[in-house]
């Protein structure tokens, strides 16, 4: 059977210090790299430009710079590289992501012992970061996937590796919301992909700390993914998220990176009814108490 082509394709628009690292993780895979080429798009901060360095750093002859102008996102970089990229597979990285070595030999396996395959997602280390005490290392588990896993939470994590056939039958990455890899798999598994679970970590990440604009955009990103895709959620998500951008007053934005479920937002509707009831009803009473002071309080 013939192997798979794989194309990284990693987005460094801040120029990450970091990049080096992830390089030598490629580097250090046990097999395939004459399979694999390399796209880092970037903003032109790259130093050095001379591809031979990188070449040597990689051991990859297939690696290239795909240079941007500033006005450039994430979403826009990804999907400008995946149009250039030559291989069978695609992974998307980030600068602070590593491989491990067997990375490419377990896709290899996965893809070939199920070659009905469209997505292999795997178990990853959260690295600390550094001088931050409050964040622990620690090996994130993932589950098997499932459809209603996906609809209410983003759970693949990193390095996840999809067949471009897929990709392109997705609009790519938007930019439209920060959740831009919950929202192409969400196109992925409505375009009919399937997904493939390794239960072994061929990946590790470095913990970011959530932003204050990140939680404070979390139910307006999360109502995105599911207007951007609204075959793929149920009707009453749907209404949820049109009613939360619509500030609907019963629409809440739930929990953190947590889309709710349709019995999630009938609870919503219920319990938002029993403040309104709740709420006349007090105003009635308290009507009630102020007409009885004014009878007494006549002469």
């Amino acid at each position: 059977m013939r192997k798979h082509t794989v194309s990284i394709i990693v987005s460094d628009l801040e120029t990450n210090p970091g990049l080096p690292r992830l390089l030598q993780s490629v580097s250090r895979q046990s097999t395939s790299l004459d399979r694999v080429e390399m796209i880092i798009a970037g903003n032109g901060g790259h130093p050095p430009s001379d591809p031979a360095i990188w070449q040597a750093i990689t051991g990859i002859d297939a690696i290239r710079l795909l240079v941007l102008d500033g006005s450039a996102t994430v979403s826009r970089a990804r999907n400008l590289a995946a149009a250039e990229a030559e291989g069978d597979m695609l992974v998307f990285l980030r600068p602070d992501h590593r491989l491990d070595p067997k990375y490419l030999t377990t896709a290899d396996t996965v893809f070939e012992d199920h070659p009905d395959t469209d997505v292999m997602y795997a178990d990853y280390i959260r690295l600390a970061p550094r001088n931050n005490r409050s964040a622990n290392p620690a090996m994130i588990q993932l589950p098997a996937f499932r459809e209603g896993l996906l609809q209410a939470r983003g759970f693949l994590g990193p390095a996840a590796m999809i067949r471009r056939e897929l990709f392109q039958r997705t609009d790519g990455f938007r930019d439209n919301t920060f959740y831009r890899d919950w929202d192409l798999w969400v196109q992925a598994a409505y375009a009919g992909g399937v997904f493939h679970h390794v239960a072994y970590p061929l990946s590790s990440c470095e913990y970011h700390k959530v932003s204050f604009k990140e939680r404070a955009e979390d139910g307006r990103c999360k109502a995105i993914i599911v207007i951007n895709n609204q075959g793929f959620f149920h009707e009453h998500t749907v209404r949820w998220a049109l009613s939360y951008l619509r500030g609907d007053s019963w629409a809440e934005a739930y929990g953190f990176m947590t889309i709710p479920g349709p019995m999630d937002v009938t609870r919503m509707l219920h319990d938002h009814a029993m403040r309104v009831m709740g709420t006349d009803a007090l105003a009635e009473e308290a009507i009630r108490q102020f007409h009885r002071a004014a009878l007494h309080s006549r002469p």
